[in-house]
């Protein structure tokens, strides 16, 4: 039972990963369609990534008191109808009202806030592997979607594109979750669901800053790919079906990535996995610098910067469930995970400053690099000691006849 959810948990961060992907797939359709300059469209990028942020606390706080799934289901809900408004859009008010209040709402909800806190009640020893292995959702969907997505509008355009997406996550997706997703079972719990620290003391603890400087960086850094990286393919003469199969790379080195290290977090009981994965992506982001157009440099910058891609956020929410405890763990962890959009705020922002200041994208890659090795030397010093009295805990399994 308890890995049947982790496939569905897996399974909706892949969708949502492939919500959020969309726009960097189709960047220079929608410059083109509302005749915007990078700088706008990349504010637009910005605000919609600060609601996503606005709203983690709100969904943690939600999830701490409601069911999970419901909460996943209303966001996916969301989701789906921000991608048709944002594709039948005519106007950029129009544009703005799906994507950054229908869609941001939308994935904010459907985001490891909600799903850490689930998945962490049916693990104890092995929780960063769980949780590595739900957020390889991320990269799953960034390798099997994406690509799709990209066919999809290189047939049928970005516009119904967009508006066939939206249709099939509300018609089939949120049925999907309400049947699949599960809380454990009241009489199941573990002993520890009491047990945890405040929401004051944790915002106390140098940790969660810690944590919090590497969200930043992470959400930073991943804004830049997710909003740029096609255009800057395309700017380097490589069509955008094969920057589509570069960013497919990148998921598929993210899930090895994730699950690596997930089982090295899980042996270690620190912080040093996570620290080498924020300087993972500085160099990644290194070796884009000096890749241009060459294919094989640009394989290998992808390669560095997918195996660190989706690493950071499993393995801050397993070493806050082991310094944090569950009691708050959704509260917590939505305010932590809220400064991860912030970052990709300012990351879209500048970048797109950046970019028509200078006509290219290398200060701000270079900015990416200083900024994951940052990250890492900070990560590295956050010690992962319990701030709250650990009890004695009992990892129970469900009955054969659940189908385990």
């Amino acid at each position: 039972m308890r890995w049947g959810i982790v496939v569905a948990a897996t399974a909706i961060l892949a969708v949502a990963a492939g919500g959020r992907f969309m726009i960097g797939v189709v960047f220079d359709e929608v410059l083109k369609a509302f005749s915007l300059d990078h700088a706008t469209l990349g504010a637009i990028v910005s605000i919609s990534v600060l609601v996503v942020g606005a709203g983690q606390p709100a969904i943690g706080w939600l999830v701490d008191r409601l069911q999970a799934r419901v909460v996943a289901a209303g966001g996916l809900a969301c989701l789906g109808i921000g991608l048709v408004v944002t594709g039948r859009a005519t106007t950029v008010w129009e544009l703005v009202l799906g994507y950054c209040v229908f869609m941001a709402l939308g994935l904010a909800a459907v985001s490891p806030v909600t799903i850490t806190p689930l998945v962490s009640g049916w693990f104890v020893k092995r929780r960063a592997t769980a949780l590595s292995i739900v957020n390889a959702g991320g990269p799953l969907g960034q390798l099997a979607i994406v690509p799709g997505l990209t066919v999809l509008v290189t047939v049928i355009g970005w516009r119904y594109g967009f508006a066939a997406l939206g249709v099939g996550l509300v018609v089939v997706g949120v049925p999907l979750i309400l049947w699949l997703l599960r809380e454990r079972d009241s009489s199941e719990v573990d002993e520890d669901v009491a047990f945890g620290c405040s929401t004051r003391v944790a915002l106390g603890s140098r940790a969660f800053w810690q944590f919090g400087v590497g969200f930043f960086v992470c959400g930073f850094t991943m804004a830049w790919i997710m909003t740029y990286f096609v255009d800057y393919a395309v700017i380097h003469g490589i069509s955008r079906e094969t920057a589509g199969l570069g960013l497919s790379l990148m998921g598929g080195m993210s899930i090895l990535g994730t699950l690596l290290t997930g089982a090295w977090t899980d042996r270690s009981h620190n912080s040093i996995p996570l620290a080498v994965v924020y300087a993972l992506r500085g160099i990644g982001f290194a070796f884009l610098f000096v890749a241009g157009a060459n294919p094989l440099f640009l394989a290998a910058a992808l390669a560095v910067i997918g195996f660190s891609w989706s690493s950071t956020t499993p393995l801050t929410s397993a070493l806050c469930a082991d310094i944090y405890g569950r009691r708050a763990l959704g509260t917590i962890f939505g305010l932590l995970y809220a400064i991860m959009p912030l970052g990709s705020a300012v990351g879209s922002a500048l970048a797109g400053v950046l970019f028509d200041q200078t006509g290219s994208y290398t200060s701000s890659i270079l900015i990416n690099v200083a900024a994951g090795l940052i990250a890492a030397v900070t990560v590295a010093t956050a010690r992962s000691t319990p701030l709250f009295e650990r009890q004695p805990v009992r990892e129970s399994r469900p009955a054969p006849a659940l189908g385990d």
